[in-house]
């Protein structure tokens, strides 16, 4: 049958006046007839598959329009259609190979910023789209765009490992490295290629140039980053901050006035040197900078600018061991230390040494950090970095320790990361209550949604909304179940709603955590919160006594000793609170002087056998705490009482003259009467203490009270048929020579006759 043009003419256009129509199905016969006239014209096959796709018949209309597509050798237009009903279909990949091909379409038209759209969609609905990353990193490369180009870069090496193609990816990092030596996602890979890891499947997510992470539409919700930045915001590091002082350093030495060593080269020749080298640095010549800053260095230039400077050109030719050589140089210079440690850091991290790079990244935080407390604080400070660096290092946790890294990387790579620190700092005193918090609590809490659950949960509890409260402290504990301020807070709220129990099993398992992490100091915070909320848990006051002994912090475990012991005292435990006591008065010696500790625990164990009336027990405490404590007179009493209560007045007294003594060196003597009184009062038969108090007051010139206090002795020993004491007593009147003398010598030859 011959063709017909004005046929295939006229069936075409009365096909485009029935779609103008919405009359799709007889567009579709019109277009089949211009079709019947000429198979090979792409115009009716388009025809039919717009008709077909507002039929919603997508497969009889993709099938048309890649007919269109064929016969028109790949016109774009036709191309976009078939991509756009592929994506309806839900076929991303056979989309995505189609943007791919209309990219390629465009560039041969010179249309570069068009093609490069067609490739960002292609990745974006096939990440695993090996050629259209390659693509988008060269030409981001040759742009200039280096962060769009390490996105590219980093998607192609997470689609070869999954091929299999460890060193190829390997490699394909390491170019990307070249780009950016000191991108923390780069190294990330680096590491988890190297430890067998698979890349997140979001690495190099193929976003356009300038969008971010938050933009990615298969991010989890809320999962933002700390510390969100635009990608055109300026990133000044300590690093960055540490290159331009000495650059300006360099270039004020060019000026100063300096005598040459004896047989080197003169300072106009080292000035040279180090002029070309910041001439070179300056203008981007990395190459001729080191080997002029290289030739300096040979001509005795040593100063920590030149090394710092040389250091960072090194790594940024990827020469990371030479780089770390001058990193060591000068990292403890005060002026180069934080920059040192952090560029340090991550040329061990680009070496895929994480420990040695996490030791310097944190000695980078506890530098900052240490700055921003007060003096009382920097010993926990110190301690809680050691905590931190065994949990990420030295107990081997990889992706810890580098999902660490990365964040401190990007802490501090904003421009004024000062001030952050410092406003970090607020936040952290003010969740801290009491206790002290560190920097990298901000970077291992996971996310810093963490520490705003935790700052709500203060403020609600503040106005007494406890449920509430209680609610954001779960919250926090549902972010980041590892993060112990979180289950801290959550133990704070508990008590607000006296839940004592809970809080304090919730208290005792972060103390039995913090104990497994190596923080003793954690761990005893954690129990002794725990002894707060119930004083008479004598097996927790077991537990920090045990380890506060085994970590030698004696006096604050003798505290625990003396509690412990007072909470078996108030459970009726006598007997198991002596014996806590008897066991600290070992420990007591190692304790401070000052705190006097034998004595504390002597006393707390003889008020016990007082208690009980155990004297005999007593007294040999006493004994003790008269020697450890002989300017206590309540002891000295005490301690003469005792003997008097055993029977053992002999020795009573003895103890008696002892302390009169002590009183009467002291300046005391007026408080003698009034003690020796009070004895007799209670003992008016003792003829002992008659005796003293009696010749005491003939002392005083108190004859009459001296004569009345032994007649009465008298008289009461005679009646109670004691004649050999009543005549001592007598003897010791007539020795006085009262007024009245001859009637006592008179009873005394009486009593003397009758015996």
């Amino acid at each position: 049958m011959a063709q017909d043009r004005a046929r295939y003419e006229e069936s075409l256009n009365r096909g485009h006046a029935y779609s103008w129509d919405q009359q799709w199905e007889e567009a579709v016969a019109e277009f089949k007839k211009a079709v019947a006239e000429f198979p090979a014209e792409p115009a009716p096959y388009a025809g039919i598959g717009m008709a077909y796709l507002e039929l919603e018949r997508l497969q009889e209309a993709l099938d048309a329009y890649k007919q269109a597509a064929r016969l028109a050798k790949g016109d774009v237009i036709y191309l976009r259609q078939v991509a756009d009903v592929q994506e309806q279909l839900g076929r991303r990949r056979e989309a995505g190979q189609t943007y791919m091909a209309i990219g390629e379409a465009l560039l041969k038209q010179k249309l570069l910023d068009d093609a490069m759209n067609n490739w960002t969609r292609a990745v974006q609905l096939d990440p695993n789209l090996l050629a259209g990353h390659q693509r988008l990193a060269a030409v981001y490369q040759r742009q200039g765009n280096v962060r769009a180009a390490i996105r590219a870069y980093l998607a192609i090496a997470r689609i070869l490992q999954a091929l299999g193609e460890k060193e190829k990816a390997a490699q394909t990092c390491q170019a990307a490295l070249k780009l950016d030596p000191r991108n923390a996602d780069v190294l990330t890979a680096l590491e988890m290629i190297q430890h067998g890891e698979r890349l997140a499947p979001d690495a190099g997510n193929g976003l356009p140039a300038g969008a971010s992470l938050s933009d990615d539409p298969l991010r989890p919700p809320g999962a933002e980053l700390p510390w969100p930045r635009e990608d055109d915001e300026e990133i000044v590091s300590p690093v960055q901050e540490a290159r331009r002082m000495a650059m300006e350093q360099l270039a004020e030495e060019l000026f100063e006035e300096e005598e040459a060593p004896l047989g080197g080269p003169s300072k106009a020749e080292r000035d040279a040197f180090i002029s070309r080298g910041l001439d070179y640095q300056t203008r981007g010549m990395v190459h001729e900078a080191i080997r002029a800053y290289e030739e300096a260095m040979a001509a005795g230039v040593s100063s920590p600018a030149v090394c710092f400077n040389l250091g960072l050109l090194y790594q940024d030719k990827l020469r990371f061991d030479d780089a770390i050589a001058q990193f060591e140089r000068v990292v403890d210079d005060p002026e180069y230390r934080i920059a040192s440690h952090f560029s340090l850091g991550e040329c061990h991290r680009a070496r895929g040494r994480i420990d040695k790079a996490v030791a310097h990244f944190i000695s980078v935080l506890k530098i900052v950090d240490l700055g921003t407390v007060r003096h009382d604080q920097a010993d926990r400070l110190i301690e809680l970095y050691q905590n931190l660096s065994e949990t990420l290092v030295t107990k081997g946790e990889p992706e810890s320790a580098t999902a660490f890294a990365n964040s401190l990387v990007d802490f501090l790579s904003h421009k004024g990361w000062e001030d952050k620190v410092k406003k970090a700092r607020t936040q952290l005193d003010a969740l801290s209550e009491g206790r002290t918090m560190i920097l990298g609590d901000i970077l291992t809490a996971g996310s810093e949604q963490v520490l705003e659950s935790l700052y709500l949960s203060q403020e609600y509890a503040r106005r007494e909304l406890y449920a509430t409260a209680m609610e954001e402290s779960l919250r926090a504990v549902q972010l980041s179940a590892s993060y112990l301020p979180a289950h801290w807070q959550l133990g704070e709220m508990l008590l607000r709603q006296d839940r004592l129990e809970t809080a304090s099993h919730k208290f005792l398992t972060i103390g039995d955590t913090y104990r497994s992490r190596g923080d003793l100091t954690g761990a005893l915070n954690a129990y002794e919160r725990v002894v707060e909320i119930n004083p008479l848990d004598v097996s927790i006051r077991a537990r920090l006594v045990d380890l506060l002994k085994r970590h030698g912090q004696i006096d604050r475990a003798l505290e625990h000793y003396l509690a412990m012991g007072n909470a078996y005292n108030q459970l009726a435990q006598a007997d198991k609170a002596r014996e806590i006591f008897q066991e600290a008065l070992k420990l007591a010696p190692r304790g401070s002087a000052e705190r006097n500790w034998r004595a504390r625990f002597l006393r707390a164990q003889a008020e016990i056998d007082m208690e009980r009336l155990d004297w005999r027990r007593a007294l040999i405490s006493y004994r003790e705490l008269r020697e450890a404590e002989p300017a206590d007179e309540r002891i000295a009493i005490t301690l003469i009482d005792l003997h008097y209560k055993l029977g053992q007045d002999e020795q009573g007294l003895k103890e008696l003259d002892r302390y009169l003594i002590q009183l009467v060196r002291g300046n005391r003597g007026a408080k003698l009467v009034g003690i020796l009184e009070d004895m007799v009062q209670q003992r008016p038969t003792d003829p002992g203490l008659i005796d003293r108090l009696s010749r005491l007051y003939w002392q005083q010139g108190r004859y009459h009270e001296a004569i009345e206090l032994l007649d009465k002795l008298g008289e009461a020993q005679l009646m109670a048929g004691d004649r050999k004491g009543a005549m001592a007593t007598i003897q010791k009147i007539v020795k006085l020579n009262p007024p009245n003398v001859t009637m006592y010598r008179q009873l005394l030859e009486q009593l003397t006759s009758q015996q």
